[in-house]
């Protein structure tokens, strides 16, 4: 099994700023995750575990340092185009559930795939159906 590097940071910092003092979220941070690979992030609460998973997830943007998706390149890419970089390549799993409420289980794993465009209606369907029914949230 050949592993690929799928997404990597290099010495990346977030940084809020406030009129106090400047809060450092993540400082210099350099991490890599290679397919087939399974990686758990843990430390003591607020030690910046959350703020990297969302620079990570490109949900927020490092104040320095580069992130990239396989070999590209994408800390400074616009804010579409990281959004169809999450929408193809990515998935993420909430501390907290972020479903749709006014929609329903079937629909809110639907969304994702048609806004993809790759399948037609029926199939998109047909694979929620079956996700579903594989995780025994069919009937939810």
């Amino acid at each position: 099994m050949i592993k690929q590097n799928i997404l990597r940071a290099e010495s990346i910092s977030r940084i809020l700023d406030s009129e106090a003092l400047p809060v450092n979220l993540v400082r210099d941070a350099s991490v890599s995750f290679n397919s087939h690979e399974f990686v758990a992030i843990k430390g003591p609460s607020g030690s910046g575990k959350s703020s990297l998973l969302y620079l990570l997830g490109l949900l927020d943007r490092p104040t320095t340092g580069k992130i990239f998706v396989g070999d590209s390149e994408v800390t400074n890419l616009s804010d579409k185009k990281l959004g169809q970089i999450r929408l193809e390549k990515m998935g993420f799993v909430f501390q907290f559930h972020f479903l749709l409420p006014e929609f329903t289980c079937l629909e809110n794993v639907t969304i994702p795939m048609q806004r993809l465009g790759r399948l037609g209606d029926k199939e998109i369907r047909s694979q929620a159906e079956e996700r579903l029914d594989r995780l025994g949230l069919a009937d939810h």
